[in-house]
């Protein structure tokens, strides 16, 4: 895993052990960030279902204004911190939080305050997660400052939300 473009491009980030967090490949996510294109810089970006942290580090090389890394495991949120310590992240360009993601969702509009922002999931396949917020698109859509979201969805789902 590593950070593909921007101020960190080519940094190694480190990985999860075992085989609890699914981590993006860097194939996945190079495609991803390209569909989003110039739409980052400047942006709020939520990585709901963090994990190891690539998809909100990367948002960060590329000149988001900050990130919400989302997750409900310890070891996950711990992980980010260490790839955000790695990478140089200044502490003022993100936070942790520990939460379920749908409860997450549930507070969104108080979480992503005034401007730009993205959503970024890549949950776990198992979890109906990718298929709620496919569900709830037109109300994310909606949303004050909503610019685009990007869902990871096991083989099979496909969908997209964007304005």
């Amino acid at each position: 895993m590593r950070v593909i473009t921007g101020r960190w491009k080519g940094r190694r980030l480190l990985g999860p052990r075992g085989h609890e967090v699914r981590p993006t490949t860097d194939r996945v996510k190079e495609a991803m960030f390209n569909l989003l294109g110039d739409r980052v810089a400047g942006s709020l970006v939520i990585d709901l279902c963090c994990g190891s942290g690539s998809l909100g580090v990367e948002a960060l090389s590329r000149g988001a204004r900050r990130v919400i890394f989302v997750d409900t495991a310890p070891a996950a949120l711990d992980l980010v911190r260490r790839n955000l310590a790695h990478c140089g992240a200044p502490p003022a360009s993100w936070s942790l939080v520990r939460r379920d993601a749908a409860r997450f969702l549930d507070d969104l509009p108080r979480s992503c305050g005034p401007g730009a922002w993205i959503l970024l999931c890549d949950p776990p396949y198992a979890s109906p997660l990718g298929d709620v917020l496919l569900e709830r698109g037109r109300e994310l859509g909606e949303l004050p400052g909503f610019t685009a979201a990007v869902v990871e969805t096991g083989a099979g789902r496909r969908g997209e939300i964007e304005e």
